[in-house]
């Protein structure tokens, strides 16, 4: 005799079934975090091969690795739910000879930024799963992201490469 689960019995679907099913918002924040993860990834390695200070280049790399690494992490969950893949950056980029056209402080600065955005809307696309797998990717992939930001916000601090507002004093 076969013994039903309460869970049988009410036709609720068990805790694995609903942990393998995403919602239309879910799939759309994946594919769409892919994309801007293949664009980042792309900006980046340009900017690493244009790169003068050697620590700047290494915080790039270890930028790099961290977006290969999350990039994995999603195609390999959009291809778990069946939905396509967006178009993949170019596996190499050709660097010009003149790499003095862009700065190490604006590049640092264009970084900065984007991760500052990117904390905003991995917070967004958070509060909007609701599936305990993608969330736990999400949590650990938005506090992968602080971290990056720190060690950056820091090493700029150190390097003058951070804008420093004028101090306000409104009784002057």
């Amino acid at each position: 005799m076969k013994v039903l689960k309460i869970t049988d019995i009410l036709g609720i679907n068990s805790t694995t079934d609903q942990q393998t099913k995403i919602h239309s918002g879910e799939a759309f924040t994946l594919w769409q975090h892919l994309a801007q993860r293949y664009d980042i990834f792309e900006l980046t390695d340009i900017f690493e091969n244009f790169a003068n200070d050697v620590v700047f280049k290494a915080i790039l790399a270890l930028g790099l690795k961290s977006l290969n690494d999350e990039i994995t992490q999603i195609e390999n969950e959009l291809n778990k739910y069946g939905i396509s893949l967006p178009p993949r950056p170019p596996k190499s980029i050709n660097t010009p000879s003149n790499t003095e056209i862009l700065r190490d402080e604006l590049m640092f600065r264009i970084i900065l930024m984007g991760i500052q955005s990117f904390v905003y809307q991995q917070v967004q696309s958070l509060l909007q799963m609701q599936n305990p797998a993608l969330i736990a990717m999400f949590d650990k992939f938005l506090k992968n992201e602080i971290s990056l930001f720190k060690k950056l916000y820091s090493y700029g601090k150190l390097k003058g490469w951070v804008y420093i507002p004028p101090s306000y004093n409104p009784s002057s």
